[in-house]
């Protein structure tokens, strides 16, 4: 066999490896949405003429859409704000309050939803009431119990916005702005230039929490919203009806596919337009600065505060006294040791099958193409995900030795977040010159030589980067792991979950400062092995 044909094989070899994982973490959806459609006479729609059929959709449809609209114009006004102000503001505390700005996304925001109803309550801890719009009474509104879902989901998720922002202020040119600011003044340039060269980042930024509000399950079954989520999962927990769970979830599907392809439609023709390359814009300070640059880092200071340090604070007065923690190491520490070691699991796997994903794709294999259904996982809410792992292996033969172990639960992180890993490091190749290879080829060298010699060096750094974002992800998942989760491997978010609903308020609390704590710890390492691989490496950018 001539060195062409060798390589030829290899690429085969590897699409296939690469195609039957993916195809294995993204099963579990098609499974149950195939079932759906399957009667005892052969294919049916009872499912979906009787779900919906039903008046009850167009409450679930209104509070779904209401959540995840307004969760999505919230971020977005606090994203976009925060961006602005680190990248026009000069102010000493700028660098610092870019760090910073990430905080909110390492509280979960299920934890954000029992402290936000603790402190707006006037009964106390976790005492709602029979009308959770009493946490926050709001009069005129059409859906007056989503305003608490809607704040807590807009300060947990704007720092996404913020984040997409950022990332295209890197490569904004600021001298597309010189000229107009010989005739006018900052604020018509920064609206009439600015923003609309930086929409299409901030409406990624906006469709992402939008989709990720549509999806949630846990932040409106402890506030006590139905929306489509919780009704998925209440079906299935109380009858085992996984075809109406499925039915209910083409809604989500619906809306989630028609927000991301809206976006699409919105920023393909604009790419390109920010007139720099990544990590070579010119500098914004002095744009805003003075006493101006102050005060806006100064709100956004305080914005960060009320997000991160009141929720915290409130966590750690509810949990005194000390002895709280030891009670919770005592009879969590295994929950805490499941949570890490599947993390770790599913960050790994994800890790390895993103990357070679990325690397298909970069040389054009045709499976590459269809690399877009990995955001099934993530566009699809945490219970079907969570049903279609039970309907997929709670069977007999090989099915125990995944149903019955931690197994599942590794499956189910990696399903929901491939998209992110493989998002992150489809990002990284697509930076990589394309002579690198071409060069390689020239020279004589094979496809895996090329992958394990050239690529895999340079894209170490982001590897690291979605390994850890993936095991951050991990760790604080809890809408398919509490459905799947097997005797004697509950993650610590199923056990937090599950106090929350029945546990004593201090144990509660000293939980979640405990969750948070392991996630915080679990990004600030992240953090460190990526900067070291970069030093290691010595990536520039």
């Amino acid at each position: 066999m001539t060195g062409r044909s060798q390589e030829r094989v290899g690429a085969l070899l590897a699409e296939g490896g690469v195609g039957i994982v993916a195809a294995v973490l993204l099963l579990p959806v098609a499974v149950v949405f195939a079932g759906s459609f399957w009667g005892e006479g052969g294919i049916a729609f009872e499912a979906y003429r009787t779900v919906l059929g039903s008046g009850r959709q167009w409450e679930l449809l209104r509070n779904t859409l209401v959540i995840a609209g307004g969760a999505s114009a919230l971020a977005t006004v606090l994203g976009s704000a925060f961006a602005l102000t680190i990248g026009y503001a000069r102010a000493p505390t700028r660098r610092w309050l870019t760090y910073a700005m990430v905080a909110p996304l390492l509280i979960p925001p299920y934890v954000y939803a029992v402290v936000w109803s603790d402190v707006l309550s006037r009964r106390g801890w976790l005492d709602f009431g029979p009308d959770p719009a009493q946490l926050l009474p709001v009069k005129g509104l059409m859906v007056a119990g989503t305003v608490p879902v809607v704040c807590v989901l807009g300060l947990a998720y704007f720092p996404i916005v913020a984040l997409s922002v950022l990332a295209a202020l890197r490569r904004y040119d600021t001298a597309i702005e010189d000229p107009a600011r010989l005739v006018t003044g900052g604020g018509r340039v920064l609206r009439l230039i600015a923003m609309p060269l930086l929409a299409p980042a901030i409406l990624g930024g906006s469709v992402c929490v939008f989709v990720l509000s549509l999806v949630e399950f846990a932040v409106p079954s402890l506030l006590q919203v139905d929306v489509y989520s919780v009704e998925i999962y209440s079906r299935f927990a109380a009858t085992y009806d996984a075809a109406g769970a499925a039915a209910q979830a083409v809604p989500l599907l619906v809306c989630g596919t028609v927000a991301l392809l809206g976006w699409m439609a919105f920023a393909a023709p604009r790419r390109g337009r920010l007139g720099g390359k990544q990590g070579t814009r010119s500098s914004m300070d002095g744009t805003c600065a003075g006493t101006r640059g102050i005060a806006l880092a100064l709100a956004a200071w305080c914005v960060l505060g009320a997000c991160v340090l009141v929720p915290l604070g409130a966590l750690v007065v509810r949990s005194l006294p000390l002895a709280s923690y030891s009670e919770v190491w005592s009879t969590a520490k295994e929950e805490l040791w499941t949570s890490l070691a599947l993390s770790a699991g599913a960050a790994t796997l994800v890790a390895v099958v993103a990357f070679g994903m990325a690397c298909l794709s970069r040389a054009g294999r045709p499976s590459s193409r269809a690399y877009g259904v990995a955001v099934a996982g993530f566009a699809v809410s945490g219970p079907l995900l969570g049903i279609g792992l039970i309907v997929l292996w709670n069977r007999a033969g090989v099915g125990p030795l995944v149903y019955d172990t931690p197994l599942i639960l590794v499956l189910a992180c990696a399903g929901r977040f491939l998209f992110f890993g493989y998002l992150v490091l489809h990002v990284a190749q697509g930076g990589l010159p394309a002579s690198l290879d071409e060069a390689a080829a020239v020279c004589g060298v094979g496809g895996t030589r090329r992958t394990l010699g050239i690529l895999l060096p340079m894209m170490f750094p982001a590897l690291v980067a979605a390994w850890g974002v993936v095991f951050v992800l991990s760790l604080r998942e809890l809408d398919a792991g509490v459905l799947v989760a097997p005797p004697g491997w509950t993650p610590l978010p199923v056990r937090l979950f599950g106090l929350m609903h029945y546990g004593p308020s201090r144990l509660v609390a000293a939980l979640s400062v405990v969750t948070v704590a392991a996630v915080g710890m679990a990004a600030l390492g992240t953090g460190a092995l990526y900067a070291g691989a970069r030093r290691v490496w010595h990536v520039d950018r």
